[in-house]
């Protein structure tokens, strides 16, 4: 490159060399040299090059802004590909998460099937009536046998399939979850005060 070269003579000088490199292993003329050269991807680039906008720019600022463009492109890639990456790890963790959810919940249908409302209610408190438990561990145990799971959502309860449930639904679910622990947490407090007043 020689000192103050405009774009289109850098481009210009490097096409006709690589014309005459051509020619002269080939035997074609200089025309059908440069043609042939010019169909290749960079012979294209260079062609592009004296076409173009910066054919008045001086090669030298020309490269210059050029390394400043790659550099801003390579960064631009980096960044784009950590935010690839980060969106995979995201969604791996919200993969697993629902996973390990799905798991407790199956468990907990599990535990309920198999009684466990009925003993962590343990006796009816004096003056409430035993039946009125009993239907309530039975109507439980019923839900979790056809697979009935609770959610709440802006004070409304309602019931779902624990295979219907979706991501979206875990909100609710937990809710309805906290709903039923505070529920009894309330229910054994009331009974442990009762067994302490019984003393």
């Amino acid at each position: 490159m020689q000192e103050n070269q405009s774009v289109t003579e850098m481009a210009t000088e490097v096409l006709a060399r690589q014309a005459g490199a051509r020619a002269k292993r080939s035997g074609e003329s200089l025309e059908e040299a440069l043609k042939g050269v010019l169909q290749t991807q960079a012979g294209r680039l260079l062609g592009e090059l004296r076409e173009e906008g910066h054919r008045n720019e001086r090669a030298e600022q020309w490269q210059s802004n050029l390394q400043r463009k790659r550099a801003e492109e390579r960064r631009q890639v980096g960044l784009e590909e950590r935010g690839r990456r980060r969106e995979e790890q995201r969604s791996r963790a919200r993969k697993l998460a629902w996973e390990l959810f799905m798991r407790k919940e199956r468990r907990e249908l599990k535990l309920r099937k198999d009684g466990q409302l009925a003993e962590l209610l343990g006796e009816a408190l004096a003056g409430e009536p035993p039946a009125a438990l009993r239907r309530l561990a039975r109507e439980d145990q019923r839900q979790a046998e056809e697979g009935l799971v609770a959610l709440t959502s802006n004070g409304n309860a309602y019931y779902k399939l624990v295979d219907e449930l979706r991501e979206g639904d875990m909100a609710a679910r937990i809710a309805a979850g906290r709903l039923r622990t505070a529920w009894l947490k309330e229910w054994r407090d009331r009974w442990l005060d009762y067994g302490e007043g019984c003393l």
